[in-house]
């Protein structure tokens, strides 16, 4: 676009925290399975893993998503992931790699049990959602790994006028409407306890 080149570049992120009631490892699980994003994520009509590591760490994949009718965009992103299953805390980290529409696109995943992380420095809404969550479920150490506390931050950098007035009127709502399908998603797929014992 010519016009964007007349106007400054823009970052804008925002943060999702919240309290899961679901394993830590299934979650992971369940974000790193890039494939199936398009079956559940709002916003994405396409996702497909192009190429992985030998490794294991890290893979390319290509995702399309939309506004329709403002807006569509296919893009690759890195994709690097962080395992400790000691203490199942996992990280994903994603980075756009080729993009017409954003200068820079990327996210970071933080998922952990809740006890892995001190209530204290819980925002008002995960500390009412912890403290609601727990009403309902036993804290012994099991149990509560089954209580998944997630960090999700966005990042755009853009410099297109148009798309950055868009952004600025959703990126929040998108970003919550992620983790309410990421979380919806895992409710509907059966967790089998020995999956986080496994390094698959």
């Amino acid at each position: 676009m010519i016009l964007k080149s007349f106007f400054p570049s823009i970052t804008k992120c925002h943060t999702e925290r919240r309290i899961l009631q679901t394993h830590p490892h299934h979650l992971y699980r369940i974000i790193r399975n890039v494939d199936c994003y398009s079956q559940f994520l709002p916003l994405c009509t396409h996702s497909k893993i192009l190429r992985s590591s030998d490794c294991g760490q890290y893979f390319d994949a290509t995702l399309t998503v939309g506004l329709p009718p403002l807006f569509s965009e296919s893009y690759i992103s890195r994709v690097t992931l962080t395992e400790d299953v000691s203490s199942l805390q996992f990280t994903v980290d994603t980075q756009s790699i080729q993009s017409q529409m954003f200068e820079s696109l990327s996210s970071r995943w933080i998922v952990r049990p809740v006890n892995a992380h001190p209530t204290s420095s819980l925002s008002a809404t995960g500390a009412a959602a912890l403290s609601d969550e727990s009403t309902n479920v036993n804290t012994h150490d099991d149990q509560v790994e089954h209580l998944c506390d997630v960090d999700f931050r966005v990042e755009m950098t853009v410099s297109d006028p148009i798309i950055v007035n868009v952004l600025d009127k959703v990126l929040e709502e998108v970003a919550g409407r992620q983790v309410e399908a990421f979380d919806k998603r895992c409710q509907q797929i059966p967790y089998q306890p020995k999956d986080h014992l496994m390094k698959q």
